[in-house]
């Protein structure tokens, strides 16, 4: 919520900057940007934890029981294994930037690592999201949709 707050002020700002001054932050894009990027990768987590995901319903809303289980646990495999591929490739990035003292290639000269740092921060959490479900599933024996009637 913070970050939309911030970007809505920040465009705000450069509406009135550009309008009524003739002059720019030089930094809403880049910094609007990575605001996007923040909120969609801290957000996985929580939106996974709400199913609000888009899911292959068609085939969940068919089993019941011990199939639908399997199917959700290799659902929930897949993508852990999936994320902890990408959330290795964006640790060495974070490394590497850190290391090089990286900066973005704009006027404000941003250190990426710092970039990375939040999408592999989202990324844990949504690896630690998934530990979660995977462990409800095997303890109820039935994904949390079914259980819940959706």
């Amino acid at each position: 919520m913070a970050l939309l707050v911030y970007m809505v002020l920040h465009v705000s700002l450069e509406i009135v900057m550009r309008a009524f001054f003739a002059t720019s932050t030089y930094s809403m894009d880049e910094y609007v940007g990575y605001a996007v990027g923040a909120m969609t990768f801290m957000a996985l987590a929580d939106t996974f934890r709400e199913r609000k995901h888009i899911r292959v319903g068609l085939i969940l809303a068919r089993l019941r029981g011990r199939a639908a289980a399997t199917v959700e646990v290799i659902c929930i495999l897949l993508t852990f294994g999936i994320t902890v591929f990408l959330a290795r490739f964006i640790w060495r990035m974070l490394a590497r930037d850190f290391h090089r003292g990286s900066v973005s290639p704009t006027v404000n000269e941003t250190p990426l690592w710092m970039i990375d740092a939040v999408i592999f921060a989202g990324l844990v959490l949504f690896m630690i999201q998934l530990i979660a479900s995977l462990l409800d599933v095997l303890r109820n024996g039935q994904p949390l949709e079914t259980a819940q009637g959706d």
